[in-house]
């Protein structure tokens, strides 16, 4: 591993330290990814943010909405690298990128599709495409074709492609983007599989027309893709601190669920261990899929250290509830070994009139998964009114322009 004593590293040590850090998680799967993010240099897609910054393993948030949320940003290099490693890019591949932000990510896919490829990078915003220029320019790599749209609309001129990779939470995958992917091709979106908030990789496989399919997941989140596919999810204050994030339509749980928090907490410890180092960020994921009433619950660290509500981080407060009352997920130490190499046990809490009833029945459903366990979701997508005849098995997840099923 690159060590470094200097007080003043040069972009070079950093861009290797990056880089080792990356590959010694285990991120890296092909050497052609790492060379790439041992080339390029990052720190020319972040004016006026410090070196070492430019180089951390850290989201580095670059525009803001009006309301001060962030709208772009440069994700984390850890993500960059594994979206990059299940986008697959081979020399001579014609790439289209939803999303430009800094131009650092184009920047890389034009290092692994090489001269005789070719990538188009899509941004909403004519400041963010000036500025992706700019650092491209910079870096040497003003061969990608960087153009100011609505991103749901892709490219024609540009296409087919080989490979298309958005970059921004999508609620949907945009007809435009069937269109212009090439026979065999494969594209990468961060899907927002619920309002919630839960986002996940996905890399669709064309296996034929009118069928994609996904056997890659990757726990995700990203600021949301703006423009004609923008969809906004819904969120419930449930007492000062603490909001849930929900996917229902409004209902009789708008009035309620503050009121849940009133009662009492109802604790089930399940007896399921879990150790820091299992594979298990898709249990969320797999409670949606049993048909359950999914939320995420947010909460400050105000909350926290009040003891009102204590939800597991892992899987962002991963809550089920019904119309008066919730049950959220939550992890206790069952060793003192240092964090990262904890094993915990898996427990339910519940607030509200239905709190015990709803704690045993999230309890069995948290049994059941502990059975199998299963690694990864397959997740077809068909077009938006393929008949339910036509449609793979499985849990389905109807979009504007798709419909998605997931199975275990």
């Amino acid at each position: 591993m690159t060590t470094n004593t200097d007080t003043n590293p040069s972009p070079e040590q950093l861009r290797d330290e990056l880089a080792d850090h990356i590959r010694d998680r285990g991120i890296f799967t092909s050497a052609r990814v790492e060379r790439a993010f041992r080339t390029v240099p990052r720190h020319l897609f972040l004016p006026g943010v410090d070196l070492r910054d430019a180089y951390a393993p850290k989201v580095v948030k670059t525009k803001y909405g009006a309301d001060g949320s962030a709208i772009s940003s440069a994700s984390n290099p850890k993500l960059v690298a594994e979206m990059l490693e299940q986008l697959d890019i081979q020399p001579g591949h014609r790439v289209l990128e939803i999303g430009a932000g800094t131009g650092f990510n184009a920047c890389l896919m034009a290092e692994l599709a090489g001269p005789d490829g070719h990538v188009v990078t899509i941004d909403i915003d004519d400041d963010l495409v000036q500025a992706a220029r700019r650092g491209l320019r910079a870096a040497g790599y003003e061969q990608v074709e960087v153009i100011c749209g609505d991103g749901a609309d892709g490219h024609p001129a540009g296409g087919p492609y080989d490979r298309i990779i958005v970059t921004a939470g999508a609620w949907d995958l945009a007809a435009a983007w069937w269109q212009q992917l090439a026979e065999g091709g494969r594209m990468v979106v961060p899907v927002l599989l619920h309002d919630s908030g839960l986002t996940r990789s996905l890399a669709f496989d064309l296996a034929q027309p009118g069928r994609m399919v996904s056997t890659s997941a990757l726990v995700c989140g990203f600021v949301p893709m703006r423009g004609s596919t923008f969809h906004a999810g819904r969120t419930l204050q449930l007492a000062e601190d603490v909001v849930l994030h929900l996917n229902d339509h409004p209902s009789e749980a708008d009035q309620n669920l503050p009121q849940a928090l009133k009662h009492p907490a109802h604790q089930v410890w399940t007896g399921i261990q879990i150790r820091d180092d299992q594979p298990v960020g898709h249990l969320d994921l797999w409670l949606v899929s049993t048909g359950s009433r999914f939320a995420r619950m947010a909460a400050g660290a105000d909350a926290r250290d009040r003891g009102l509500v204590t939800p597991a981080l892992r899987w962002a407060g991963a809550t089920l509830y019904d119309d008066t009352s919730l049950a959220y997920l939550a992890l206790r130490p069952l060793d003192n070994r240092p964090p990262g190499l904890q094993t915990h046990q898996l427990g339910v809490i519940a607030h509200g009139p239905e709190g015990v009833k709803l704690a045993a029945q999230t309890a069995e459903l948290l049994h059941q998964w502990d059975e199998e366990r299963p690694p990864q979701p397959v997740i077809t997508a068909h077009p938006a009114g393929t008949p339910d005849v036509q449609l793979s098995p499985g849990y389905r997840i109807d979009r504007p322009g798709a419909r998605l099923t997931v199975v275990w």
